[in-house]
């Protein structure tokens, strides 16, 4: 089997916690970080909870093109509703190439 096709073989658990953990601690410490007009601030050391990773596919050469997402409810999953996640803090995206190599994440509030 190609590993690409399995998700969890390619893109590790422990990369992605890696990677988010990396960025959270060197990019954003301590700084509360700046969502949908309010402002959630992030301790370090907290839950990060992977719910989602998928591939994209795209038809056209805009953006990132072909790519791997994965999010992340950091602090993890706080409640379930209607099969909709809610994160305590919020969730993170993170965005791969198909070396593995972080392209870049965005926080947001609501699963996407």
């Amino acid at each position: 089997m190609d590993e690409h096709l399995d998700l969890d073989y390619f893109l590790t658990d422990r990369l992605i916690i890696s990677d988010l953990e990396k960025v959270l601690k060197e990019e954003v410490g301590e700084l509360p970080i700046e969502l949908d007009d309010d402002l959630v601030s992030i301790p370090l050391g907290v839950k990060l909870e992977i719910v989602s990773k998928s591939y994209r596919q795209s038809t056209y050469k805009n953006g990132f093109c072909n790519h791997y997402e994965v999010q992340v409810a950091i602090g993890g999953v706080a409640k379930k509703h209607s099969s909709i996640l809610y994160p305590k803090y919020c969730f993170a995206t993170l965005f791969y190439t198909d070396k593995k190599e972080l392209i870049t994440l965005d926080f947001h509030s609501q699963m996407r």
